[in-house]
């Protein structure tokens, strides 16, 4: 893709999420093209000039689609208190030793959340660690985490994702995917683990080439108790096969498209992954190559 059909296709998936960009996200979220933010700025200048996009308080946006700038200066108002309730969560989290990362995920990540979404967590677990750390932190976030059974998540925690340290790097390879590890936020990160995480799935840059993790907000933390946490770690071990056996039992009549494996764990309740997809190859087709001038 030449700039302009990348400046597009940019565009085109935050349409999906009825979220527009400001100039630096297009750059920073450019699909499959690198630019310069003066690159992508005159880009986005010739664009709306040819009234192929639009633009309102240096947000743009596809043609037409004015109401998304409302939409996105309301949902981040919803999300700066749903973070606030993300970092008590982290908080709680703090207290299992082998959790070495919290991160947000989802439509909070990109501050776009409603007033009804719940709060996605990402966790990152010492090697070995994965199922015993999964139930200590449900059995943590209990009282806040969320119910199938509920028509309301208001504010409720959904730990979706768990991977073990072991093996950080994402096998789905695609543009969804690498928006979702590009977008995520640490907000308790030990041991350098974000670093590690993103290191590991270098690949989003196929996707994403001038993508560059942002300075975090959590600091840091070594581990300065290293032997205790390796002590720890060890007889939590010893009951990791007991509580994978319990969950997955418990989990068995409920499982539908969920990926469990033995060190990723992903619990989605839709496929959400394979109809963002779908949805963009459609308005990719649309927006981006049934416009001749730009081919």
């Amino acid at each position: 893709m030449n700039l302009k059909q990348a400046t597009l296709a940019t565009l085109v998936y935050g349409d999906i999420f009825d979220y527009p960009l400001t100039p630096g996200e297009v750059q920073n979220y450019l699909v499959e093209n690198k630019a310069t933010k003066t690159q992508v700025a005159k880009t986005l200048t010739i664009l709306i000039a040819e009234h192929k996009i639009g633009e309102t308080k240096n947000y743009f946006f596809l043609q037409k689609r004015y109401g998304l700038v409302k939409k996105r200066i309301t949902r981040n108002k919803y999300s700066k208190k749903k973070y606030a309730k993300a970092i008590f969560f982290s908080k709680l989290l703090r207290v299992i030793p082998t959790i070495n990362l919290v991160a947000i995920t989802g439509a909070l990540s990109m501050n776009n959340s409603t007033a009804s979404d719940d709060i996605d967590l990402l966790i990152i677990t010492a090697k070995n660690t994965i199922w015993t750390t999964r139930f200590f932190a449900n059995l943590v976030l209990l009282p806040y985490k969320r119910s199938p059974r509920s028509k309301f998540q208001n504010n409720r925690a959904c730990l979706n994702i768990f991977i073990d340290e072991a093996n950080l790097k994402i096998s789905e390879e695609n543009l969804y995917t690498a928006h979702e590890i590009a977008q995520l936020k640490p907000i308790y990160d030990k041991n350098n683990t974000y670093a590690k995480f993103v290191k590991a799935n270098n690949w989003i840059h196929k996707y994403l080439p001038n993508w560059k993790a942002e300075k975090q907000k959590a600091k840091s933390k070594k581990q300065k108790a290293h032997v205790n946490i390796l002590l720890v770690s060890y007889c939590l071990s010893l009951i990791e096969n007991l509580l994978k056996s319990f969950q997955l039992n418990y989990m068995r009549s409920k499982i539908t498209i969920e990926q469990i494996g033995n060190t990723q764990l992903f619990f989605h309740p839709k496929n959400i992954q394979k109809k963002v997809l779908d949805v963009y190859r459609k308005k990719f087709k649309v927006y981006v190559r049934i416009d001749n001038s730009i081919l």
